[in-house]
């Protein structure tokens, strides 16, 4: 493997290929584009969180979508609720799902998210919240 000497202060430029950081002596450090990734981090959160309230079945098999929020898809998710968007990539902080979760607004039922899964969500939303 090739080194590249790059002397600081050099803008590195986005690319869709992972970039590894390495410094003589240090533990390899790597970044790719989107490290988190819907279906495999964020569905699981919703599916065990909030899908009981926002898409799934109850008791009696009809769907349960309070204030017309679907969670089980990202296509239902990113269409929102009867009050618009929930999610604006990109910007956790203006994002209705984040402040919700966040503030413990939601789940009402049920235990609250755990730190890690908060960190999940929001650095997904900070992500790009892409369908990945």
């Amino acid at each position: 493997m090739g080194v590249l000497a790059v002397p600081l202060g050099l803008m590195l430029v986005q690319t869709d290929l992972p970039l590894t950081l390495v410094a003589q002596g240090e533990t390899q450090f790597s970044y790719t584009e989107a490290d988190v990734s819907f279906s495999e981090d964020v569905t699981p959160i919703l599916e065990g969180k909030c899908v009981i309230c926002h898409g799934g079945a109850d008791e009696n098999g009809a769907i349960t979508k309070e204030m017309e929020l679907d969670l089980t898809s990202y296509d239902a998710l990113m269409v929102g609720s009867e009050f618009g968007s929930i999610v604006e990539p990109g910007n956790a902080e203006d994002s209705v799902l984040w402040m919700m979760i966040e503030l413990g607004d939601m789940p009402q039922e049920g235990d609250p998210l755990t730190t890690e899964e908060l960190e999940v969500i929001k650095t997904w939303i900070a992500e790009g919240a892409q369908n990945n």
